[in-house]
């Protein structure tokens, strides 16, 4: 059992659980389309977890933390592409990034909670950790998924009834089609030359 990171009536307009949101909006935190990078910087990386809710006080991330979360991220980001075929491999830089993340066992009276076992960013980053654990006791990891347009790559979630989605809600998926068939086109207009 774990402790819930963000309470039900926090759960956003789109449906999205909690912590499932905490991971795809973490995960969102580099655009590949754009080219940015949230956290390039400490105070990037420290303005993402305030405004999060996962700082209580102030401390500036340091380094060192900002290259543990980049690893974290990038392990995260491989876990939900292997979400489209529900595979299972190792992920050999997630196992190293978890396993790094201060996490202590807890009872609370009533059972057994994981909650960071230090404070600040450290302790930031163990939530996160503690999301994704929460996402896959939950049932709702394998909807967490990577966009497939190798130009978009957004983590996203996935709402259709049978998890079918290999694309983000932004529009991807039509421009693949648009561009196939434009090629389409163009080589039956070259056939017919």
């Amino acid at each position: 059992m774990t402790q819930h990171l963000i309470h039900d009536e926090d759960i956003s307009r789109d449906r999205v659980p909690p912590s499932a949101a905490l991971l795809r909006d973490f995960v969102n935190t580099v655009d590949h389309e754009v080219g940015t990078d949230e956290l390039a910087t400490t105070e990037g990386l420290t303005s993402f977890l305030m405004r999060h809710q996962l700082l209580t006080d102030v401390p500036d991330a340091r380094e060192r933390e900002r290259q543990e979360c980049l690893r974290l991220r990038s392990g995260l980001h491989d876990a939900l592409v292997l979400n489209h075929a529900a595979e299972h491999a190792p992920l050999p830089l997630l196992d190293e990034a978890l396993g790094a993340l201060p996490v202590r066992l807890q009872w609370v009276g009533d059972g057994v909670v994981a909650t960071p076992a230090d404070g600040g960013v450290a302790g930031a980053l163990a939530l996160i950790g503690l999301a994704a654990q929460e996402a896959r006791t939950s049932g709702f990891w394998w909807r967490l998924k990577i966009c497939a347009f190798d130009e978009c790559e957004w983590a996203y979630y996935d709402q259709s009834k049978n998890r079918s989605r290999h694309y983000c809600e932004y529009g991807c998926g039509n421009k693949l089609k648009t561009r196939a068939y434009r090629a389409r086109r163009r080589a039956a207009e070259r056939t017919n030359d």
